[in-house]
């Protein structure tokens, strides 16, 4: 095998983030016997990006929740990003969480600025990465309460979605 090749590049994986999106709605109203579906909303902005938001709805309620939006450049369906939702629970209800140390404080109130290379672990370069990280994204906390919420009969306000608008897109 040579070692020129790219790691993780499969020219016979050649989908969409679209794509992938539409089996992973297939999937969910699979496996929720229809009672969930995903709603794959795009837009554009005029700087070139293009989003896709996904959202949860509950067929027989007619309520969606959003879920998270995805991110490329329109043209360029890769690298593209996904953006969870920061979760906004208090540190009681979190499985694990960050506490700052003094050290971190004595940093953050430092005039001095020291750059470092950040790294977004929710970007993706290849089909088979996306769809990795976009089964990440399914399991995070914050996507399973708000799915919970959506179908629980005392759910929790949900925003709605023109279905109209996004069947048009």
């Amino acid at each position: 095998m040579s070692k020129f090749w790219p790691e993780g590049l499969s020219v016979s994986d050649i989908r969409s983030p679209y794509e992938i999106l539409e089996a992973a709605r297939e999937e969910w109203e699979t496996a929720s016997n229809g009672v969930l579906t995903l709603v794959l909303q795009k837009s554009e902005s005029e700087d070139g990006i293009e989003t896709i938001t996904v959202h949860a709805k509950h067929i027989p309620s007619n309520r969606t929740v959003t879920l998270f939006p995805v991110i490329h450049l329109l043209g360029s369906p890769y690298p593209i990003t996904i953006q969870p939702k920061v979760n906004n629970l208090p540190n009681i209800l979190k499985k694990s969480y960050y506490q700052m140390g003094t050290n971190d404080y004595d940093e953050i109130l430092s005039e001095e600025r020291v750059g470092g290379t950040v790294t977004n672990k929710w970007v993706s370069d290849t089909p088979s990465e996306f769809t990795e990280k976009l089964t990440k994204a399914f399991n995070l906390s914050e996507v399973k309460a708000a799915v919970l919420n959506l179908t629980s009969s005392k759910g929790t306000k949900s925003t709605s979605v023109d279905d109209d608008k996004v069947a048009q897109e």
